[in-house]
Formats: C-alpha cells, structure tokens, sequence
C-alpha cells in the first residue's frame, strides 16, 4: 500500500506543481532587528514590494551567544556572552509582530524560521590562541509558527557548545588537587579519598560519553517538528580570524557533512562564497546520483541563500539572493510543500538586475510536462522549456544579450547553449534507458548564475 502511494504522489506531483504556471519569487536568509538585522519587519517588507518579492522568511537567530564553559558540564559552569537573537529580543514578540505584519499586508505571504548554530567547540588556551570553532556553521529551518517550535530546537538551550578540553583539564587538576592537598594537610584523608573519588567518577563520565552528531540531532529535533532544514555556506571561505575579547574564530568548510546521510533537506548551492559544490560532476551531482540508484533516502535540494542584515552591508541588498518556486499557492504552507519537493530554482544576481524564470520545464512526446524536482518515469525524447523574463525593477538593457546555459545530465554538461530575454530556449534532448539526473544552470556571467534542481528520470 505504502508503495502504490509513493507512486500515486510521484504521478500527481507535476500535474499539481502547475497549479501555479509561473513560479513565486521567494527569498529566505533575511535577518530582522528581532536578531541582528538593521531593519524592522516594516522596512524589510517595502523593500521587498520593491523587489517583486511575494513570499519573505525571516530567519532569525534563535539563540547568538558564545559560551565559555567547562567540560563536562559547560552548559552549567561557564559564561556565555549572548548577541542579539531571539532569546534576547524574546520569541514571542518575534510572532507578534509577524502576526501584525500579515495582517497588514495581506498582499505579500511571510514565513517564519531560524539560522541555528548546532554546535561549536573550543581549542587553545586563553590570551594566546583561544578559538571558536563551527559557530558559524549555519542550518536554517523554515516553517516554525509557534514559540515553542523554537525553543525545541536544540541550539536554543545551547546543548551541543562545549568547552575547551584542555583548559577544562587543567582547571578541574588545579581545583581538585589543590583541595585534596588541603584536606590532607588538616587530616582529613576520607573526605579527600571521597572528592578524589567522585573526581575520577566525572572524568569516567566525561571520557565514556558516547560520540553524538549534532548536526543529526538538530535536524532530527527540526523534522519532528515539520521543519525544512537548509545547511547555510558549505563552502565557507571565512577562513580563521579576530572576534570578540581576542577570540580566534574559524569555521572550516563543512561540505563533507552536507553530503553525508543523515543530512538537512537541501543545501544553499548559491551564497556569497565561491561553492563547488554544485558544478557539473560534483559533490552535488554524485549525491543525487546515488539517490537514483538507492543510496540515499531522498534527494538533496538546491537552495539559495543571502545572509542578509542589512541593505548595503556586505555589498547585498534585499533580493539579491531569490528562489523562483512552484507553489500551489503563496502560503507558507503552500511554499513549504513546494520547497520539500524541490520545485525551485537558486538564483544570484548583481544590484540592478532582477529577472526570474517564467517558465522551465521537460515535455516528453506523451505531452507531460516536468518542472524542477519532479521524479517521473519518461520517454527517452524530450523536450526541454526554458525561458526568463524581467521584473519591473529591473534597471538593465540588454533584452538581445546572449546568456550563457548549461544542461547537465548526470554530472556532465552535453549542451551549452545561448539564449536571451525574447526568445524562449527550446532543446530537445534524447536519453538512453535507465535512471538519470538532468539538471539546467547558468553558469557565473554578467547577468548572474542560477542553479536550478534536478528532474529526476528513469527513461523506459
């Protein structure tokens, strides 16, 4: 029964994604004053009307804060110094005034989310090279409508941020020892024997904890709420450098993890940093491939992510970051769905510049029509259906300009082609039998790069 569902859904999936024949501008990654954003849910949204945004996802801090503790127990002996997030600005004024802001423009869909941080850890020692490590090693959930939602998420209570182990070493040696040395000098050699022992018991704790993924924790506590789940940078480039009190801060590039079971349910593939990731033949393509021939449970999506706080910080405006999705409807809900099946495209573009795609999708000679993310069993021809168009505000001339197109086909590209903004691309494209991964991108040029998800295909 279970199977003849899953095979119901993947029929039905395309038929239901053209609801809505041309996709919705989305954007996610946006960070408010209710963490540390610069602007309010008021400005946010004007610039987004601006923009032609119709769904914004605030995705807050949901708890900022470096803690120094000591193992192993950092969460209760320890200092933590907390930033602007949604455990200091409060969670229920966050929904407050999202609930305010829907009521007032009911014309825009908004959603709601998180960038976590799952876990960091230390290294070093003080005033010499103390450092922080994978505090910037970002998931975003999306989807959360309730305080509690937030508060579930493991980051929240800072249960993964541990401390340094060898400072922690030496401090617990010094306290210990200097205590059992005085309780000897004053004859008192069955309390130190009991404080030495109950010492050796919690280090036998410390050293005996089983290994546990944090990563897989939070995106197991995320989806048992309902949570999208979205690894932030994978490729960081960030490098190590100064923070806050001399800290050292350093955030390694973290792809491995991405791209290893269990993992978040899609992945920025579009970000500030130069990512390989998502080129042709790489880490991305090999995932997806693997999920056709059945090592993974699901697919991994392409998204696209921001880090936006405020206009003109960083060189980014609002939108410069967008998603085309294909939405039954602009609800969160709607979204959310479209989002889990894949049914969207990342984009990057620079300031000035603002288009989307209007239509882009495969068509085998039955006449069925696939879009992004749609897992269908096809003829072996087809036809592919891809074309852009200009938003209102977008400032550049240049409708007969060549853009340069990709079509990927299990981690090759086969085909460059050109197009422009007055002529729809039209490509057929001939598959032998088996299963294959077909995916379109516009590569980095003057009008921007987008990366758009796969159609999953098992050609009769």
């Amino acid at each position: 029964m279970k199977v003849f569902l899953i095979v119901c859904a993947l029929l039905l999936a395309p038929v239901q994604a053209w609801a809505i024949e041309s996709p919705l501008r989305v954007l996610i990654d946006v960070r408010s004053n209710h963490s540390d954003g610069e602007h309010d849910f008021q400005t946010l949204t004007k610039l987004a009307e601006k923009r032609g945004i119709d769904v914004l996802a605030f995705t807050e801090h949901d708890r900022y804060s470096i803690r120094l503790g000591l193992e192993p127990v950092p969460q209760i002996l320890g200092y933590a110094m907390q930033h602007p997030s949604l455990y200091v600005t409060g969670v229920e004024k966050f929904f407050d005034d999202l609930a305010s802001i829907r009521k007032q423009h009911p014309e825009m869909s908004f959603m709601a989310g998180t960038e976590s941080t799952p876990a960091y850890t230390w290294s070093g020692i003080p005033f010499r090279d103390l450092t922080l490590i994978d505090a910037e090693r970002h998931i975003i959930t999306l989807g959360i409508e309730k305080p509690e939602q937030v508060r579930a998420l493991p980051s929240f209570d800072l249960r993964h941020a541990h401390g340094p182990f060898a400072l922690s070493m030496v401090i617990w040696w010094v306290v210990v020892g200097g205590l059992v040395f005085v309780l000897i000098r004053k004859r008192q050699e069955a309390i130190a024997l009991l404080l030495f022992a109950a010492f050796m018991a919690l280090l036998a704790f410390w050293f005996t904890r089983p290994a546990l993924d944090a990563d897989a924790d939070f995106i197991a506590k995320a989806e048992q709420q309902g949570l999208f789940t979205i690894w932030t940078h994978p490729g960081t480039l960030s490098g190590i450098r100064p923070g806050p009190f001399g800290v050292l801060l350093d955030t390694p590039p973290y792809s491995e993890r991405v791209f290893r079971d269990p993992t978040a349910n899609a992945f920025s593939a579009v970000y500030g940093d130069t990512d390989s990731n998502p080129v042709p033949g790489g880490p991305w393509d090999s995932y997806l491939i693997e999920y056709m021939m059945g090592r993974h449970a699901a697919p991994l999506w392409a998204a696209s992510c921001g880090d936006y706080h405020g206009e003109g910080l960083a060189n980014e405006y609002l939108g410069n970051f967008p998603m085309d999705v294909w939405a039954d409807n602009a609800s969160p809900e709607g979204v959310l769905q479209a989002l889990r099946l894949g049914h969207m495209v990342a984009w990057y573009m620079p300031a000035e510049r603002n288009i989307r795609v209007s239509e882009l999708y495969l068509e085998d000679i039955n006449g069925r029509r696939l879009i992004p993310g749609d897992e269908a069993a096809v003829s072996s021809d087809l036809m592919l259906n891809f074309s852009l168009e200009k938003m209102p505000s977008d400032k550049m001339k240049d409708n007969n300009r060549p853009i340069g197109v990709e079509l990927v086909v299990d981690g090759r590209v086969v085909r460059r082609m050109a197009m422009n903004f007055a002529e729809p691309l039209r490509e057929s494209l001939h598959l032998v039998s088996g299963a294959h991964v077909v995916r379109v991108r516009i590569p980095k040029q003057w009008t921007g790069w987008m990366e758009a998800n796969p159609f999953l295909l098992r050609v009769k």
